[in-house]
């Protein structure tokens, strides 16, 4: 846990702060080092402040982007209609300006300092080489020699931000350092709720992978350090580590402040700033004629679709010289060729067979991570949000609607503002978490991202009735199969709109079996339950535990269930057998079911 310390004691460091001095000379243009016109670093850091506030951000030393390509070509994207004039108007301005992130700094008063977090250290080689890293390209400036001292940092307000870091998988060497900003209350004083968008990426990508289309994957090199932050909100980006320009196991405590004027990981606003940006880029680039091919971006990464393998390579080839006109580019280690069947986004994709798969190792891991979840009694904010953001995951391999069973995971976040804040698991939260497992072990990570090759079932139509002195349910199918029965008298006293989703639950338990690998259109005449099963949740819990039953059933059968409205006067069948009509029901289902098949009454076998 990060806490604010008001002073600990370091080495001091004895080399001076060379980025300044860079950003200085650049900014002289003299190619030498540009004099201290003060003794200490930190007021030669408020005039740097000052002077790129008044110039703006384009000539610092790490800046890449190509401004005036995008001057020349955004205006252009917006007569096109590829992107409206308020998103490149944005842009334009934070690329000369830098990204203020929507800033309150009333909400920020003081000076403050963090500590970094166990993991920083853990990885603390990892963490040092891509800290030096930013240094190196000018993404972040060493300012100078810091005891841990808030009295020491510049001006009247400002925050050392604390420092984690998460390993990246592809590259086992390298580590990712983050930001914590929550904990400094910066995210919250950033008033950027026009910012806030929903990544669709998945759905996209299952919309243009038309079947046996190819897919080739790009990876856009740095991100969110691409974008330079305004000068004003340099003074939240304070961190605190070892002299970079020493070796580091001659080092025993961080002794050095560093600032990232270009962005970072943590910055709530920042997917928002990167998602309107990266927009404008395509733009560009199919205004130009380079993009011309479907390409889905979840931040950095992209995916290309099209029917012709080579072509695809080809458009790819030429998107990134376009990127690099831009000032941006595409990372060769992840970059991987047209293919039918590709790793995107955690899942292998198949545009052949139509389905995604959990990769193994990933399967493994959430087994084993639901499994252990499953066995305790509590669970803070942090683990609650892993737990869902997998089982989100994991129901992407399940039939639509599956989502259900996050329903009583999510309830257990509310009230909860810090990740290590705890609360009790309900059985019914566990319930849910052991019903993912059972899922994904039968399942084996694989489902249907795309369900339209499948064949149709029968169809077939439910309902349940109720008055004073009792309550019914029945249910037809067109394959010439019914029933029909009375509810107990636990149940009797239950909502209608339960007793119609207790009807098509009785349904799906008879002869659900009879569904493998097929789409069935379930009609209704309820629309409560109907549009609830539809959206896979409903507002009460009672329609949610029979949904949740049924999507259960669903994967154990690998079914589609497709619930469709009918108006009850259109119900005939299976209303006149949930009011006990034999006859009528009979007579219904023979005039609406093939003339080959014989109606008869089902038995449990």
């Amino acid at each position: 846990m990060a806490e604010p310390v008001s002073q600990v004691v370091v080495e001091p460091s004895k080399v001076p702060a060379a980025s300044i001095v860079d950003e200085q000379c650049q900014r002289e243009g003299s190619g030498a080092t540009w004099p201290n016109k003060s003794a200490r670093w930190q007021d030669d850091f408020l005039q740097l402040t000052n002077e790129f506030e008044l110039d703006g951000v384009q000539s610092l030393r790490g800046n890449t982007i190509n401004v005036p390509f995008f001057e020349q070509k955004l205006p252009a994207a917006v007569e096109a209609g590829l992107v409206t004039k308020v998103d490149a108007d944005y842009i334009l301005h934070g690329l000369k300006r830098g990204f203020d992130l929507h800033l309150d700094e009333s909400m920020m008063p003081g000076k403050k300092v963090y500590r970094n977090y166990k993991s920083a250290y853990e990885n603390k080689p990892k963490v040092h080489s891509a800290l030096a890293k930013r240094v190196k390209d000018g993404k972040t400036l060493k300012l100078g020699a810091f005891n841990g001292r808030a009295d020491d940092l510049p001006g009247d307000q400002g925050c050392v931000v604390p420092n984690g870091a998460v390993p990246k998988r592809l590259e086992p060497d390298a580590a990712r350092p983050f930001s914590d900003h929550t904990k400094t209350k910066f995210n919250a004083a950033c008033k950027a709720d026009w910012l806030k968008h929903s990544l669709n990426t998945y759905q996209e990508i299952a919309d243009e992978l038309k079947p046996d289309y190819f897919m080739r994957v790009e990876d856009i090199d740095g991100a969110y350090p691409v974008l330079p932050l305004a000068p004003r909100v340099w003074k939240y980006m304070y961190v605190w580590w070892f002299d970079v320009d020493r070796p580091l196991e001659d080092q025993v405590r961080p002794n050095t402040l560093y600032v990232h004027v270009f962005g970072d990981f943590g910055t709530s606003p920042m997917p928002g700033v990167w998602d309107k940006f990266f927009r404008c880029v395509k733009a560009m680039a199919q205004l130009d004629g380079v993009l011309k091919s479907p390409m889905p971006h979840y931040v950095d990464d992209n995916s290309l679709i099209g029917p012709d393998a080579d072509l695809l390579d080809e458009e790819a080839r030429e998107l990134g010289l376009y990127l690099i006109k831009c000032g941006l580019k595409f990372k060769t280690l992840k970059s991987r060729h047209a293919a039918m069947v590709q790793l995107v986004l955690g899942f292998w994709w198949d545009s052949h067979n139509r389905t995604r798969a959990l990769e193994k190792e990933k399967l493994h891991e959430y087994l084993e991570c639901f499994r252990a979840f499953s066995l305790q009694r509590s669970a803070s904010l942090h683990d609650l949000q892993v737990v869902i953001g997998r089982m989100h995951r994991a129901t992407l391999t399940m039939p639509p609607g599956s989502t259900v069973f996050l329903a009583r995971l999510i309830a257990l976040t509310r009230g909860l503002t810090q990740p290590w804040q705890r609360k009790r698991i309900t059985a019914g939260a566990r319930d849910d978490v052991l019903a993912i497992v059972s899922v994904l072990t039968s399942n084996h990570g694989k489902g249907y991202f795309d369900t339209t090759h499948l064949p149709w079932a029968p169809d077939v139509y439910t309902d349940a009735m109720k008055d004073s002195r009792t309550a019914a349910w029945g249910w037809c199918s067109t394959c010439g199969t019914y029933d029909f029965g009375v509810f107990g008298s636990a149940k009797k006293r239950k909502h209608i709109d339960e007793l119609e989703g207790f009807a098509v639950l009785q349904l799906a338990k008879s002869i659900g079996k009879n569904w493998f690998g097929k789409r069935v259109r379930v009609w209704i005449d309820n629309s409560a339950f109907c549009y609830s099963l539809a959206k896979g949740r409903s507002k009460v819990e009672r329609l949610t535990n029979i949904i949740r039953q049924l999507y259960q059933l669903s994967a154990e059968y690998n079914c589609i269930l497709v619930p469709s409205w009918i108006a009850t006067e259109e119900n005939i069948g299976a209303d006149a057998l949930s009011r006990n009509d034999e006859s009528l029901g009979k007579e219904w289902l023979a005039s609406i079911s093939p003339a080959s098949v014989s109606i008869r009454r089902w038995c449990n076998p």
